[in-house]
Order: structure tokens, then sequence, then C-alpha cells
């Protein structure tokens, strides 16, 4: 079975909800308030886990991060390259919760402390068909993806949040490329917004990677060197879309691993996310595998009867 090494962010997710978002010069009170576990890099790792994959994450939490790790191992992830780094503080994000819509300050914290020596060790451990699954919140991401490619590891990478330095990166050598329409437009280098497009013109520019481009309540998009097809979101009341892209991410890899049919993972991916938005939260917003199954179980009794 595959192996998933997901390198990256851990923050803690001081969330708040409004009714409406903070202006310039504006003191306003939150309507609720909780603090939770989030990251991309955790997000992306819960749904690969509750996906069904066998799932290890590294990275780095601050003296602070024990809960971190207890969580990680408590929902079957293997923490054995999570470093706890003593002199750090854990990345931490202020969340903004308004209509299900959000707002989201980052601190990275001790995410931005990953060197070349915790790569190499990391990556040793793994093998030619196991997967690298990383975003953009951590430091040394392209020595990470030129590491990788040498010990034969496939790349999975969400360019988000996305900042200049990414045109940089090696992404000739990445498998899948997945940005929603903001990520992939400021990629492309394009004001395209016809959503089709804008992914055809993603998969020339980065032709050796299978592009994802998730736009929304309207749907996601995939294009290889097989063909390309689009996938209509669900419709339902979204409350809080905080961690919908990356359990998207997760259980498309899932998917797609298993079948290696990318438009079958598109639909898995789409009913998996649009669980995901119905819930307050982040990593514990994301659905089960066995959820997804029961739902469909229900749905197809409800149509026999």
């Amino acid at each position: 079975m595959n192996r998933i090494l997901s390198f990256g962010s851990l923050n803690y997710d001081y969330v708040y909800q409004t009714d409406h978002f903070v202006q310039p010069k504006e003191t306003l009170s939150a309507l609720s308030y909780r603090r939770g576990f989030g990251g991309k890099g955790l997000n992306q790792t819960i749904a690969m886990r509750k996906a069904g994959l066998a799932v290890y994450h590294a990275g780095r939490v601050g003296a602070d991060g024990q809960p971190f790790v207890d969580y990680l191992t408590q929902n079957g992830v293997r923490t054995d390259y999570l470093v706890k780094d003593e002199t750090a503080v854990t990345g931490h994000a202020i969340i903004e919760v308004c209509h299900g819509e959000n707002r989201i300050l980052l601190h990275g914290g001790a995410n931005r402390l990953i060197d070349e020596a915790q790569i190499d060790r990391t990556v040793a451990a793994f093998e030619a068909g196991d997967w690298l699954v990383i975003q953009n919140e951590i430091s040394n991401i392209p020595y990470l993806i030129e590491a990788a490619k040498k010990q034969g590891l496939k790349v999975f990478f969400n360019a988000a949040p996305v900042a200049e330095e990414v045109h940089s990166y090696p992404l000739e050598l990445v498998d899948v490329l997945c940005v929603n329409e903001v990520e992939g437009a400021f990629l492309a280098q394009t004001e395209e917004r016809e959503f089709e497009k804008l992914a055809e013109i993603l998969h020339k520019r980065y032709s050796n990677a299978e592009i994802l481009l998730t736009v929304g309540a309207e749907g996601s998009y995939c294009v290889n060197q097989s063909g390309s097809w689009f996938v209509p979101s669900l419709k339902v009341n979204a409350v809080d879309t905080t961690a919908a892209g990356d359990t998207y991410s997760g259980f498309w890899l899932a998917e797609k691993i298993r079948s290696g049919d990318s438009h079958a993972a598109m639909r898995y991916a789409t009913r998996a996310a649009s669980i995901t938005v119905q819930r307050p939260g982040a990593a514990e917003s994301i659905p089960t595998a066995e959820e997804l199954r029961q739902i469909g179980n229900c749905r197809a009794d409800a149509r026999s009867r």
C-alpha cells in the first residue's frame, strides 16, 4: 500500500464567529469563540487518514505542541517524523467566520523552521511509489520537492497560500498541482476568469502535472494527459468553508490512488467537501469514508423504495 508523507503545517486555530467582517479601525465583538487544531498540513493529513490512507505527518511544533502529537496519534496518524522544538512556538491562525465565509491571519511559528537536515532524515525513510503531500505554509518547499523526487516519491502540491516565491519553485517536478481560482490565476499569470480555460492554461504551463482547480460553490476542474473533467459542487447549506479545500485534496488523492480514475476521485472529493462545509471547524469537520458510504447507502435505499 502506498504510504503518504504529509509534510505540512500545524496551527492552533483561534476561530471567531462575527456578523460581518472587521473593517479598518473597527473594534467588533465576536458572536462566539473556540480554539481548534488546524493548518493546511494538519487538515490534509486528517482528510487523507479519514479517507483511509496510511499517513505519516512530518513537520514541526513548538514547546506548546504536544496536543498536536496526541491529536494526530488519536486519529491514527504516524508521528515518527514530527519534531517538537522546545525553543519555538507552534504556528497559529486567527480565523474570522461570517455567514459561511472566512478570513485568516496566519503566524507560521515552528512551521517556518523546517530545515534541510530534517527534510533529508524524513524523506530517506520513504521509497518510490509513496506520495509527498505539501502546501505552502512551511519553509524549504523547493528543497523538499527536489529531495522527494530524488527518492522516487510522487508529489501532490497544494499551492496555498500562494505567493510570488512559488513561481521559483521546481513545479516541473510536481505530479499533481492543486489550486483554487485565485491561486490558479496567479500561477498562470493571467486574468482569465473562465475556469475551464484557466485549467487548460495551467496544464499547458505545467505540462508534467495533473491540474486540480477548485472553484468553491461552482465545482472543480481536472486536466491531465488523458483528458479534462468538470464536477459541479453539491448544493448544501454551508456554515464554515475553512477546511473544504483540504478535504477535497485528501479525498481526491485517496480515490485516485485506489482507482487511478481522476474523474471518480473528483466526485468522491466533492461529496466529502460538501459534508465538511456543513459543519463548523477545521480538521474536526472532515467526514470519514464510512460516513460517505453510509450516506450513499441511504440515498440508494431511498431511491429503491
